[in-house]
């Protein structure tokens, strides 16, 4: 059972990248990873670290490494942001670095944003790490290890104190790269073009009880995933919540708002499948640092 995620690695990438991005348990705390139209939302100079670790025990499984950076320009309808994943899977080890824009526009009670994101992701490849049942079936020494790809995406953002709505549409530029050096018609890799459509709404039921809802769909390579989750905020302090997904896993997440500025989120996603019987685990910490003080909307829902 442990080989078998590195032959899956493997397979994945010669059939053009079908595990085409990392997947989070706790995107809602961390929009900017799913939409660059989000940048700038939070009124603040907004910051956030995640972690996290899937298939705990399994070897080679995947972990990701994510810090986001983002905020509006003062006095302008313009954002600017940062982000970098460190994403691990078998052989595989990805660093995605870009840089994100976004122009805001006053719609109604909330803003409209059109967000773009640009980079490069950097692939590389530890073939010796792949046990070969056959070794006909072994990576050939002319097998490329590392290779550079650019990198564009675009997101349509909608946003109020309580509620959200967004699309964003990844890897716009479609990349491609030859695996081997001699072989280019056969080993040819893509980043297909991935749209992903995020929604949420927060009911207050009292003054001290909020209840969030939240739904992720992600379309990959014609096929649909969607993930929904609902959670209850105590005190604008403490959140606890459920997700259900479409890859027969529960997700348990919670939040605590350690202060205005501060908070911290756990996420432990249970996973039954054939595959695997095992859990993930998902941690982020997010911090916004108030240097445009008159603008903060006070609680912040998303």
């Amino acid at each position: 059972m442990k080989k078998i995620l590195l032959i899956l690695t493997l397979l994945m990438t010669l059939q053009g990248f079908a595990q085409q991005d990392p997947q989070y348990s706790l995107y809602m705390f961390n929009p900017l990873g799913v939409n660059p139209g989000y940048a700038g939302s939070r009124d603040a100079i907004s910051g956030v670290l995640l972690h996290r670790s899937q298939w705990v025990g399994l070897d080679g499984a995947p972990t990701t490494q994510v810090f986001t950076l983002h905020s509006p320009l003062k006095n302008q309808n313009m954002a600017l942001g940062f982000q970098l994943i460190n994403d691990n899977i078998g052989p595989r080890t990805t660093q995605d670095i870009s840089l994100v824009y976004a122009y805001k526009l006053k719609l109604g009670k909330g803003k409209l944003a059109f967000g773009l994101r640009g980079g490069i992701l950097n692939y590389q490849y530890d073939w010796a790490k792949i046990e070969y049942r056959d070794q006909d079936d072994a990576i050939p020494t002319t097998a490329n290890d590392n290779f550079i790809l650019p990198n564009f995406d675009f997101g349509i953002y909608y946003n109020t104190n309580k509620f959200y709505a967004g699309v964003a549409l990844d890897h716009l530029n479609q990349a491609k790269y030859n695996l081997s050096v001699i072989d280019t018609s056969t080993s040819v890799a893509r980043k297909y073009t991935n749209l992903t459509m995020t929604a949420g709404r927060a009911f207050a039921l009292s003054n001290n009880l909020t209840l969030k809802t939240s739904a992720i769909l992600r379309g990959q390579n014609k096929q649909g995933f969607i993930d929904v989750n609902g959670s209850l905020l105590i005190k604008n302090k403490f959140l606890v919540g459920l997700t259900l997904t479409h890859r027969q896993t529960i997700i348990f997440l919670t939040e605590f708002n350690i202060t205005k500025n501060l908070k911290m989120g756990y996420a432990y996603d249970y996973t039954a499948t054939q595959l695997t019987n095992g859990s993930s685990h998902e941690i982020f910490i997010g911090y916004d640092f108030n240097t445009f003080k008159s603008k903060v909307v006070s609680p912040r829902y998303f």
